[in-house]
Order: structure tokens, then C-alpha cells, then sequence
């Protein structure tokens, strides 16, 4: 596409405004090409849009860095060989949805099929994987992991890996074997790639770049088969999607179905992989001062809209 710049604000895509230059310009621009590359804009039409909203003239290479740095991110190339299509953002729908009602967390969590009041990271856990299945928990995501979960694995021994992390703590989505093999195509060991994945159950959407509590709305009007919503622990929420894949192939065909739908809403189509990481529930963040908090839980989800969308203000 070609787009007029000055007829997209940055409130259009929910994107805040940029602030005066030398008070926070560089993030601004780090979240807007974000949210721009997510929506499949062209490197040509994202250049354009920030050389007009952008508070500052940006730095020579400044939005070509930050393009490099947002597509490697995205596209998480070191651990999965298969990215999922990423369809155009949605303007239209988008602006429809912003004239909802926002949906606040706590109508959240009073929707919640399960009570989450209470509920531990163990418990969420166990909620999530069978008593077979394994999953491995990060207190640094470029790591390899720092425990490999299970059942088994004592509550006391998961909060003494997660609780004293300064940035949190994050599980893989799909289980695991847990154990390290070789994978010839990244050539090192492993044990979060596709080669070590046990099942294709879940797929995660999370939307950095919109409002929670807008976020919130469009998922209760969209037809998923959400299991868990989890706060970030800063500005966005973490869902998981259950789709019980039986096949590679068929967890491909049911993520691209997924993105379609939720990508041109503001979706982040990066997430979509099989081999992803998602926060942790019931960890607090020190950096941010806040709980990565379970608000939705519900043990068996259908592919209609949440029970929450019969909450109204």
C-alpha cells in the first residue's frame, strides 16, 4: 500500500503520540515500527509515516536500525524454520472496535469460568499440561531455561526459580521433552525447538501495542477457544489459544487461521509460532513493579465467544 501519512495518526493505530525529542523519542519509535511491521506495512510506507509524526528529524539509519532490529524479533529465526502469514492490519475494523466499551480486568477475572483468585503459577501450570507432558521455565528468554517442569516438580521449587527474578519468568507454550538434542539446522543443542516438541496444543496472541482493556474487548467478540488470558506484567496480555493440533501441518493451517483473524485487529503476528515463549502467571515483575496475573481461566474452551461477553458496564 501507499499510504498519506498525515490522514494516520498514530491514535488511529494505538499508537500514543510521540513525545518531545529527548523524552522518550527512540521507544516511541522502537513500539511504532512494532506495531507498523506487525500490521504488514512496507518498510517504504513505515519510513514515511514516521518522518511525519515522529517529534524529531530521526537519525541517519535511525528507522532502517530499528526496521532490522523489529524483523528479527518478529520473525524469532533462530528457533522456528516456519512463519506464519501476516495479513495487512484492519484500520476500519479497528476503528470500530475503538468506539466499544473498554472491558476492564475485573469484569475479566468475574468472567472467568475458573476462579483465578488464589490460584498459583503450579496451578495454572497444571491446568495447562497433562501429566505427562512437560514444559520448560525461563528467568531469561535467550537462555535455554533455568528448570524443566512437571507434575512432579514441587511448588516450593518453581516459586525459588521465578520469585527473585527481577524481569519475571516465562514458560514455554508448548510442552516439551525437556531433554537437549542436537538440531542440525541451528547447530547446537537444544530443548526449545520444534525438535523437541512433545504436542501442538496452544497457539498465543498477544498484542503489545494496544490498550489492554481495548485488547480485552476484541477478544471477547472474537470466536477462540481462549484457555488462560495472563497479564504481561506491563502493557499487554498473554492469551492462550487451544487448538490440540494433532499434526505439525494441522497446527500451521489452525495458526494461520488464527492470525487472520487476529493480526489485522493488532495482534502480533510474532507470537504466532509453535516454539514461543509466554509469561509465567502469578510471578511479580520487580522491573515494573507488577504481577505477570492469571485473569481468565477456562478449563474447556470452544470456538465461540467467551463467556465474559455477556459482561456489559
Amino acid at each position: 500500500m501507499n499510504i498519506v501519512p498525515q490522514n494516520i495518526s498514530p491514535e488511529d493505530l494505538w499508537i500514543p503520540p510521540c513525545p518531545a525529542s529527548g523524552a522518550g523519542c527512540h521507544g516511541w519509535l522502537y513500539r511504532a515500527v512494532h506495531a507498523l511491521v506487525a500490521g504488514g506495512w512496507s518498510d517504504e510506507d513505515i519510513d514515511s509515516w514516521v518522518n511525519h509524526w515522529m517529534s524529531r528529524t530521526p537519525q541517519p539509519a535511525e528507522v532502517e536500525n530499528t526496521l532490522r532490529k523489529v524483523k528479527v524479533e518478529i520473525n524469532n529465526p533462530t528457533e522456528e524454520r516456519h512463519s506464519i502469514p501476516k495479513p495487512p492490519i484492519n484500520e476500519a475494523a479497528i476503528k470500530q472496535f475503538s468506539r466499544m466499551e473498554d472491558t476492564s480486568i475485573d469484569d475479566v477475572i468475574a468472567g472467568s469460568p475458573v476462579p483465578v483468585e488464589g490460584l498459583s503459577s503450579g496451578d495454572h501450570l497444571r491446568m495447562l499440561y497433562g501429566r505427562d507432558e512437560k514444559t520448560v521455565i525461563f528467568t531469561n528468554e535467550r537462555s535455554q531455561g533455568q528448570l524443566v517442569w512437571g507434575h512432579e516438580t514441587p511448588d516450593e521449587l518453581l516459586d525459588n526459580v521465578t520469585k527473585r527474578n527481577a524481569v519475571g519468568a516465562w514458560m514455554l507454550l508448548n510442552p516439551v521433552t525437556g531433554t537437549f538434542e542436537h538440531v542440525e539446522r541451528l547447530g547446537k543443542n537444544s530443548r526449545r525447538s520444534e525438535e523437541t516438541l512433545t504436542n501442538y496444543k496452544y497457539c498465543l496472541v498477544e498484542a503489545d501495542n494496544t490498550p489492554v482493556e481495548k485488547w480485552l474487548t476484541i477478544l471477547k467478540n472474537l470466536p477462540l477457544p481462549v484457555k488462560t488470558i495472563t497479564l504481561s506484567g506491563n502493557q499487554s496480555a498473554h492469551s492462550i489459544i487451544q487448538v490440540n493440533a494433532k499434526t505439525k501441518k494441522e497446527w500451521q493451517r489452525m495458526a494461520s487461521d488464527i492470525a487472520s483473524v487476529v493480526v489485522p485487529l493488532g495482534a502480533c503476528p510474532g507470537s504466532l509460532t509453535a516454539v514461543r515463549l509466554t509469561r509465567l502467571s502469578q510471578v511479580m515483575r520487580r522491573d515494573t513493579r507488577k504481577e505477570q496475573k492469571l485473569i481468565y481461566l477456562n478449563p474447556s474452551p470452544k470456538w465461540e465467544r467467551m463467556p465474559l461477553l455477556a459482561l456489559q458496564h
